[in-house]
């Protein structure tokens, strides 16, 4: 599976980072992150893995196994409960999670 060169390039311009300072934050030289973006060569898993974290994104994401930055979740399917327990968390926290726990015990 290869490197979505886009994304690295569009991840890397987004940040505002030149070539030189993604090699920098990553520990590379310039000339791989050239040869990355170009296609020119594939990063190592443990390269891969950098610039994930650098770029904040899974790896899934750099190589197009999933369109959602954050990567996949399991098989990448959340059932009703586990989509309105993330999102109720996502806009009230735990404390909005345990209500909502409450409420489905309670029935």
């Amino acid at each position: 599976m290869s490197l979505r060169t886009d994304r690295l390039r569009d991840l890397r311009e987004a940040h505002g980072w030149s070539k030189r300072a993604m090699a920098r934050l990553c520990g590379f030289g310039e000339l791989q992150i050239h040869r990355y973006e170009t296609g020119i060569s594939d990063p190592s898993t443990d390269n891969l893995r950098i610039l994930a974290d650098v770029l904040g994104v899974s790896a899934d994401y750099l190589l197009s196994k999933t369109d959602d930055p954050r990567g996949n979740i399991g098989d990448g399917e959340l059932d009703d409960n586990e989509r309105t327990m993330l999102e109720t968390y996502r806009r009230d926290g735990w404390p909005g999670v345990i209500r909502l726990g409450a409420e489905r015990i309670s029935k």
